[in-house]
């Protein structure tokens, strides 16, 4: 590696097996500890096999990472379980030409790094035949049609185990599984209900499926090995505390992700690089074949302490958190409660990026038809203060969305993790964490995220429901056709605008307009034309009058004005108005005006009530003198 030079990776991989991933992860961040040139990125989510919506929402993640702007790319190939994003990451890797490594799964354009899969799934189950005498035996498989060698790799060294040691073919048999945990349950609830015989041993593709297996059988008064030996594959955590230890295979998970970034760095460096690499092995014979091997006493009492401490913890700050979120009223409350409650995301700094286009509408119909995309920009919170107490300031930057992290950010974090953010099918965008959580081992991060995003959406619906009111709202005080002010909104603003005048001036004057021969308009030219008098009529009233002052469709063809006291000729504006329109207008009707206003002063004023009585007198005078005077 060259001292000098800085590196940027990108790191994709699919957080379903929680505790290798965990592993992985932290075999990862060592490597940037020590490494301060080489800065990961890493790309994580929750995707499953099944292809359906959801899926396709997490594993949009991928997309985000844009690999022009990185050195080379590390993939957990054999997390991929989807085919389908398997191709589409090869595909990107062999039209870029970007350096690559893949653990486990061969893929394109990618150094390939793993264990001999055949050669340890051969020397378990050799034990099992050899050291156990198991003559009848059944074998529970990964998946084995997505291209993905290691299901078929274990597979093929089981039956060559078999085949070596004399077991017949029909003394074998091949269950299909899919690598959950639920497999192994309804493999053995089935194997109960149809009461079949026993096999000598069941021989399992990973542990996930065999603590299932395990947990169902013994559930049910099975013995273990007594009754049944049971073997599992990658010596996982849960593993080395069930009881019975499982036997397993066991790899060193942070070692392999640590020389694989050994590797990548050598093939952008352009040193030699053989296309495959393997990595070492080993068999845990243990309790569960029927070997003493155990766990350590020890081992198991502090990690089961450990456990239990983190768990008291985590579940006091995440209903603490989910109450908060859940009555947050905008994002930047949902921002404030996250950064308070960072410690439960296992990083001192988090970044909240939003889709430009759900942060700037929250009217999904405005939104991208693909609703799995990022936007052009994200927007992320930032912190203008240490968010330890509620009512923290929270201010919103876009930048890029290729940059992932504006530069500030992006220059000084050597280690993030970029987990996507969406409701069911529509993409909010994602968070940055620049640590691990403790809770990814327990599969407990997911439930946090799902609470965050339960609350964006919550937050979503009641801006929603704000404007909604807000429209509805607007439309119950004013004037469909004029858009002034109706009765609801004298109602509701008139007195309050009339005291507010009064204190400003000392003095207010309220106005009564009328529009001169609306019937003879309406009756002449038609109903149409007679609105569109009514509105000239406001367009006239709202150029005449300051924007503090009322204005209002009183009914009809009436208008009430309530205005400051200084100006003592508004109402000779309004009908000066009036005429100067008549000048211009290409309207075949006049248009007439006629007003009359009525002013009191402080500190003794008329009520408004009074002075709507007033001017409404003075209006019939004006109209009348200009009637008389036709």
């Amino acid at each position: 590696m060259k001292d000098e030079k800085t590196y940027r990776i990108a790191f994709f991989t699919v957080d379903w097996n929680y505790e290798l991933v965990e592993s992985t992860l932290h075999g990862l961040k060592q490597y940037t500890d020590d490494h301060p040139n080489v800065y990961i990125s890493v790309f994580d989510c929750f995707g499953k096999n099944l292809d359906n919506a959801k899926d396709k929402s997490e594993y949009a993640i991928f997309n985000l990472a844009d690999l022009s702007q990185f050195d080379g790319l590390l993939i957990q190939g054999n997390q991929i379980v989807l085919q389908r994003v398997r191709d589409e990451v090869g595909a990107r890797i062999t039209e870029t030409g970007i350096p690559a490594v893949s653990i486990g799964c061969p893929m394109p354009g990618c150094t390939l790094m793993r264990i001999d899969d055949g050669q340890a799934e051969f020397d378990i189950t050799t034990h099992v035949i050899r050291h156990h005498h198991a003559r009848n035996l059944v074998y529970i498989t990964g998946i084995m049609d997505n291209s993905c060698p290691e299901a078929l790799q274990r597979l093929d060294g089981f039956r060559r185990a078999c085949r070596e040691n004399g077991i017949p073919e029909s003394q074998m048999q091949i269950v299909n599984g899919t690598w959950q945990n639920a497999d192994g349950r309804r493999i053995a609830r089935e194997w109960l209900e149809e009461k079949r015989p026993l096999p000598d041993a069941f021989v399992v593709a990973n542990d996930e499926m065999a603590m299932g297996l395990m947990d169902t059988f013994r559930d049910a008064g099975l013995r273990i090995p007594g009754d049944v030996v049971v073997t599992g594959f990658d010596n996982l955590t849960t593993a080395e505390l069930s009881s019975p230890r499982l036997s397993t295979v066991a790899t060193d998970h942070r070692a392999l992700n640590y020389a694989a970034m050994d590797v990548l760095v050598d093939r952008i460096d352009r040193e030699d690089v053989p296309e495959e690499i393997p990595f070492h092995y080993s068999i845990i014979c243990s309790e569960s074949c029927g070997c003493r091997e155990r766990a350590r006493p020890g081992m198991v009492r502090e990690k089961y302490f450990q456990q239990a401490r983190f768990l008291r913890r985590f579940y006091t700050v995440q209903d603490q958190m989910a109450e908060e979120l859940f009555e947050a009223n905008n994002l930047q409350d949902i921002a404030a409660i996250v950064k308070r409650n960072r410690a439960i995301f296992g990083c001192d700094d988090i970044g909240l990026c939003f889709n430009d286009y759900y942060y700037d509408n929250f009217d999904k119909d405005q939104w991208l038809q693909d609703s799995e995309r990022f936007g052009r920009e994200m927007v992320i919170a930032a912190y203008e203060d240490e968010p330890s107490v509620a009512g923290s300031k929270v201010s919103f930057l876009r930048f890029p969305t290729r940059q992932l992290l504006p530069d500030f950010l992006r220059d000084q974090e050597h280690f993030v993790i970029y987990y996507p953010l969406h409701y069911n099918t529509y993409s909010i965008g994602y968070i940055a964490l620049d640590g691990i959580s403790e809770a990814a081992k327990l599969n407990l991060h997911e439930s946090i995220f799902n609470f965050l995003e339960i609350a964006i959406e919550n937050v979503r619906k009641k801006e929603l429901l704000r404007q909604f009111n807000a429209i509805l709202d607007n439309l119950y005080v004013h004037d469909a056709l004029t858009g002034l002010y109706n009765r609801f909104g004298f109602g509701r603003y008139a007195r309050d605008c009339f005291d507010r005048l009064l204190a400003r001036d000392g003095s207010v004057q309220v106005l009564f307009a009328d529009l001169d021969y609306m019937k003879e308009i309406n009756d002449q030219y038609g109903h149409d034309l007679g609105d569109e008098a009514l509105k000239a009529v406001s367009r006239i009233l709202q150029q005449c009058c300051g924007p503090e002052d009322f204005l209002m469709r009183y009914g009809g063809d009436e208008f009430v004005i309530i205005a400051g006291g200084r100006d003592r000729k508004l109402a000779d504006k309004i009908m000066s108005a009036a005429e100067n329109y008549n000048n211009i207008s290409v309207h075949p009707f006049h248009l007439g005006i006629s007003a009359g206003a009525y002013r009191t002063e402080a500190p003794n004023p008329d009520s408004l009530e009074t002075c709507l009585t007033r001017a409404d007198e003075e209006m019939y005078k004006v109209k009348t003198a200009r009637k008389a005077g036709r």
